[in-house]
Formats: structure tokens, sequence, C-alpha cells
């Protein structure tokens, strides 16, 4: 009991000196962005052949008809982005994209896999900002709901998931062309966007949130905190070692 009491009386006082509303990944407030791509490669009549699903931490805010380039549904960030060229490269990018797409849709040969219908690509380029800042980029792609091919942006590695992309696989990873392209749309286009967003929504939350502490006096509490934690670690050793 000695020890349980020891051992919390310090711990408590840690959660104390914490700041409100302190949590380990609340330090890392990753952000992800990514689109859904589905692409027909001979639509029916009155079919879309390219249609693009965008979302910011898996929340839609777009959804566009590179077909056509008409943008079917939008959002906030829409109307803060659509001031600035960064939106319109954005559907310039989202129209190339399902036009090399469906060209690349023309070529690939599945096996074990025989679909009804007109065959339709699903494609989703992603991109995340990690906790050291770095941005990972991905591609997925399957076929009718179903996920057939990984692509890791960063470590230029393919990945068959489903049996039928065997072939698709080899051709696709002896095409450097293609993927130097798959990168630099996810990491680095993607990423530029990504972080456009996050500036956006940072805008946003500083209209929307009530006052708060000055940025200086934010900034000493933090390392406040941080000394404190410092200090605080060896005493909690002290208190354990002796159980050891």
């Amino acid at each position: 009991m000695a020890t349980t009491a020891s051992v919390a009386f310090p711990l408590y006082l840690l959660l104390l000196l914490l700041p409100s509303g302190w949590s380990p990944a609340g330090w890392a407030d990753a952000h992800s962005l990514s689109y859904n791509f589905t692409i027909t490669h001979l639509p029916r009549s009155g079919q879309r052949w390219c249609e693009v699903q965008g979302q910011v931490d898996q929340k839609n805010f777009l959804s566009y008809d590179c077909g056509t380039d008409k943008v079917l549904a939008g959002g906030r960030l829409e109307e803060q982005l659509n001031a600035t060229d960064a939106w319109e490269r954005q559907l310039k990018m989202l129209r190339e994209v399902g036009r090399r797409l469906r060209l690349e849709l023309a070529g690939i040969e599945l096996e074990d896999f025989t679909p009804s219908g007109p065959v339709t690509l699903q494609a989703r380029m992603s991109c995340e900002c990690e906790a050291d800042g770095h941005i990972h980029g991905s591609w997925e792609f399957g076929f009718h709901g179903k996920k057939f091919l990984l692509f890791d942006s960063n470590s230029r590695k393919w990945t068959v998931v489903h049996a039928g992309a065997r072939r698709m696989k080899e051709k696709w990873e002896e095409d450097g062309e293609l993927t130097q392209h798959l990168e630099k749309l996810s990491v680095g286009d993607c990423g530029s966007w990504l972080q456009d967003f996050s500036m956006c929504r940072e805008k946003r939350r500083e209209h929307t949130a009530p006052p708060s502490e000055p940025s200086g006096t934010a900034q000493l509490w933090d390392v406040a905190t941080t000394v404190m934690l410092c200090f605080l670690c060896p005493i909690l050793c002290c208190f354990l070692l002796p159980d050891i």
C-alpha cells in the first residue's frame, strides 16, 4: 500500500501540471488528404467515365467530374481556396490524372478476374503529414470494389493484393516514368495541397475560436511544462526503484 501511495502522488501531481486537454497525439496533429478516382474505360450511355471524391481528414470536401470538368459538390475548403490559383491547379491535376488512368486502364491485363459490365478502375491517391513533418504518399488500385495493387510512393514499392494484378504490377513496376509520376503526384502535389488545406483550417479556427492566451504566454507555458516533466521523471524513478 505504501508503494502504491508513493507512486500515486507524483502521478497525480504530473496530471495537474499537464495542460488542459493534453494528449500525446495532440502534439502530432497529423492531417491527411486523399482523392478517390473512379475510371470507366468504356462507359455506358449517360455514365461518367471519370469521377473524383476528395477527402480531408477522411471528410468529403469535393465531388468532381473530371471528364466534363464540372465540380459536382464542394464545401468550405473550396470557398476558401477558390480565390487562389491553388484550386484551379488542383482541378487541372485531377483532370490529367483521370485521363492518364483511362489510358493505362486500356492496356491492363487482369488474371483470375472476370468483371460483369464495363471495367471500372478505382484509384485512391493519399498523402499524410507524419509526426516528424514529412509527407508520406501512397496509391491503392482496385476493380469493382476489390483492392488489387498498392504503391508506397516514398519507398517506390509495389504490393500485389489480388492475384489478378500480377501482370499489372510487372508492367507498371518496369515503367519508370509512371512510377516517378505517381510519386510526384502523391508526395509533391498532394503534400502541397495538404499544407494549403491545413492553413485554411487553422485560419477558420482563428475566426471561430474564442479569444485565447497571447501566443507568447502559450509558448512560455509549453516550455515550463516541458521543464517540469524533465524534473518529475527522475522523481518518479526514485519512488519506483526501491521496489525493483
